[in-house]
């Protein structure tokens, strides 16, 4: 709610605001202390404190978060989340929020729309996305990495002494081998072999796991004619011997990408470590941050 910017103010109106037990004093109420959090930055941590700092300070709501997946602000803080009151999350060093899954684009932390005030995100431990899926056989590509925090509300600050790493993105798949020539010739087709299957792209890393290598390619087929005889098999091998060859082998697949890198050939791309939807947001960055911005 926060108290009033003029007028007379006393210390139970900033008991009020800020709890404490009785009998209240002044020294109580000194910021970064038991009561006054910290985005009153008017109210000293220490010496002298008077009554008019008080004026227009308001306490915030502060969550602090353990181990965990799939992080949403607006779950954290219930019905602050769209209160007029400042809002602070702190992820201490050692913790670990993470997009669980892969190729399911999730995201470590979500900031959705609706967010009232401001919100600073305090990162001193680790948020992850999660990897991209590999990308099919036969060229397919590899799904992008899951982002580690997306916003979508202004007024949002990420003060990062830790790590924030977008997901890895998933490899390509290896391309198909190549199929011997067909020669036709006394009505006999003789038919190269069929080319190998591409192998199937590794994982991107992620939250729950780190990136793979590839799967490999399939053999190449041997040769085949429609009189499925020897004589044929004789005339073929003859007719033109470059037809008569097995296909080449699939390529291998791609390997996965590690956190904040692409997969791969045709692999996906990175998450972001911070992505936005239409809104903009305060970078104070001292740790490590890896993925697309």
């Amino acid at each position: 709610m926060g108290l009033q910017s003029s007028g007379a103010i006393d210390l139970q109106d900033v008991a009020d605001e800020f709890g404490g037990d009785t009998p209240h004093g002044i020294s109580e109420y000194y910021r970064n202390g038991s009561y006054v959090t910290e985005n009153n930055t008017g109210i000293p941590t220490s010496g002298t404190i008077d009554m008019a700092d008080f004026y227009g300070t308001v306490r915030a709501a502060i969550a602090t978060l353990s181990n965990s997946t799939n992080q949403n602000a607006s779950s954290i803080f219930g019905s602050n989340f769209s209160s007029n009151i400042p809002k602070i999350l702190i992820i201490p060093s050692g913790v670990e929020i993470g997009g669980s899954g892969f190729g399911t684009g999730n995201r470590g932390l979500t900031v959705p729309s609706g967010m009232s005030s401001t919100l600073d995100i305090q990162n001193a431990g680790t948020i992850s996305g999660s990897g991209g899926n590999g990308g099919g056989g036969n060229g397919g590509a590899g799904g992008q990495g899951g982002s580690a925090i997306f916003i979508q509300s202004n007024n949002v600050t990420v003060t990062n002494t830790g790590t924030i790493r977008g997901g890895g993105g998933g490899g390509g798949g290896g391309g198909a081998g190549s199929s011997g020539n067909t020669q036709t010739g006394y009505n006999i087709q003789c038919y190269g072999g069929a080319g190998g299957s591409g192998g199937a792209g590794g994982r991107g890393q992620g939250y729950d796991g780190s990136a793979q290598g590839g799967s490999g390619g399939g053999s190449g087929g041997g040769p085949t004619s429609n009189a499925q005889t020897n004589q044929a098999a004789w005339f073929c091998a003859r007719i033109n011997p470059h037809s008569w060859q097995n296909g080449s082998g699939g390529q291998s697949g791609n390997s996965g990408g590690g956190f904040g890198q692409a997969g791969g050939g045709n692999g996906g791309q990175a998450g972001y470590y911070v992505e936005t939807s239409g809104v903009s947001y305060t970078l104070n960055n001292s740790g490590t941050v890896q993925g697309r911005s």
